[in-house]
């Protein structure tokens, strides 16, 4: 009886040990960037692409104005990279920008408005934001540009702000379910040692 209590603690210990606790980590918060773009057209009214990303003034990368939750070790002033060309109109593309160890694959985007005077384009979307060992997560986001004034040098200022937290974490490929099959595994083997 003794060395029956024995086996089913260690079965016990060892179903609590593997199991652990499943804690998903989203990515929650807000990062700006700002710098310059290239449009396929002179004007972003009609415009259909962004084909060079550049940093404010058009010189260097685009950088960091502003970062919370998740984000807040970005300082403001840290560049980003951007991947060109996007087409506002867009289904998936891999790794549109990255920043301070941060990841954004583009799910989508579509233009909300365009035209105007002066002339200007907004660009909403989704797309999964990964990095720093949190989960990936959804988020949504947005790109602006407008003409610049007439004394304007270094073309088009842009500015991209993703808000992430409202869209949920994306699915994390089974673990959970290898987890709580573990469990039930555990559990039947507890209960083999009871019946016997």
């Amino acid at each position: 009886m003794k060395n029956k209590w024995l086996k089913m603690a260690t079965v016990a210990a060892a179903v609590i040990g593997l199991t652990g606790i499943a804690q998903a980590v989203p990515i929650s918060g807000d990062i700006t960037f700002a710098g310059g773009v290239q449009l396929d057209t002179k004007s972003s009214g009609t415009a259909t692409e962004v084909t060079a990303w550049t940093g404010p003034g058009g010189v260097g990368s685009p950088i960091v104005i502003s970062a919370d939750g998740s984000f807040s070790g970005i300082a403001p002033g840290s560049t980003a990279t951007f991947t060109a060309p996007w087409f506002f109109n867009s289904g998936a593309v891999a790794d549109l920008w990255s920043a301070g160890g941060f990841t954004f694959d583009l799910t989508s985007s579509s233009v909300v408005f365009q035209g105007g005077h002066p002339a200007g384009v907004l660009v909403d979307g989704t797309g999964t934001i990964s990095g720093n060992g949190l989960d990936a997560t959804t988020i949504d986001w947005s790109f602006s540009v407008s003409n610049p004034s007439a004394a304007g040098r270094f073309g088009a200022v842009f500015s991209f702000q993703a808000a992430a937290g409202g869209g949920g974490s994306v699915p994390d490929g089974g673990t959970t379910s290898m987890l709580l099959g573990i469990g039930m595994l555990g559990l039947g083997m507890v209960k083999k040692l009871m019946l016997a």
